[in-house]
């Protein structure tokens, strides 16, 4: 069993926000619009990656003749048409977690894949900013996860050594990225189940963040 951390560290989409279905849902059509076909296979192959290393196994994919300008456009439209119909909810336990590490005395930082800023914003309308100490968005390092780059940007900030953060992450390439920096991660699935490998990388996996607070009432505490 672990110790208890001295900081925490968030991926965003599909961890604290169900934006990955929004996601889903609107590339798939947009790409369908342009004759394209994003099969479910292709699309899990997109989870937890930056916006533009989807860009390039887009283009992998549907090779040079893939309309990327077009597809872009479309599917920003149609992303935001849903979000204003339907808005983008919390996770489940996200308030649970962010109090736990209040109420402990733990530093938070997000490092997310999506655009720094537009992380930001999002975390602002939920009115969870204020809980972050440190937002690294994928526009902020040079390699996207799985590297472990974004993580150590965030711990760095933090003024936390790597191995005494906690990543909180859904997808496999954060997890792998936690694990290249030598942090602890855990995992709660969104899309993408675990797989053996995954789960054995892992300190523990969850259903639901609220799950992972249960846990982590449970581990001691370490050397101040």
């Amino acid at each position: 069993m672990i110790q208890r951390p001295k900081a925490l560290v968030f991926d965003m989409d599909g961890l604290l926000m169900d934006t990955e279905g929004v996601y889903k849902r609107s590339w798939t059509e947009a790409a369908g619009d342009l004759g394209f076909d994003l099969t479910d296979a292709l699309y899990l192959k997109l989870i937890g990656i930056t916006i533009a290393d989807c860009e390039r196994q887009l283009v992998e994919s549907f090779g040079p003749k893939f309309p990327l300008e077009m597809f872009r456009g479309r599917a920003r439209a149609l992303y935001d048409e849903i979000v204003r119909a339907e808005g983008i909810p919390l996770k489940p336990g996200v308030h649970a977690v962010l109090d736990w590490a209040e109420q402990g005395g733990l530093p938070c930082g997000i490092g997310t894949s999506t655009l720094t800023e537009e992380a930001r914003s999002r975390l602002e309308h939920h009115r969870i900013l204020d809980k972050f100490s440190v937002v690294v968005g994928g526009d902020q390092v040079s390699h996207g996860k799985p590297d472990p780059e974004i993580f150590l940007k965030v711990a760095q900030g933090l003024n936390q050594a790597p191995g005494h953060c906690l990543v909180f992450e859904d997808a496999h390439s954060g997890v792998r990225a936690a694990t290249a920096g030598g942090m602890p991660v855990v995992l709660v699935p969104d899309l993408l189940p675990s797989t053996d490998e995954i789960t054995a990388l892992c300190s523990g996996v969850f259903a639901s963040l609220d799950g992972v607070v249960n846990w982590l009432k449970t581990l001691p505490r370490g050397a101040s």
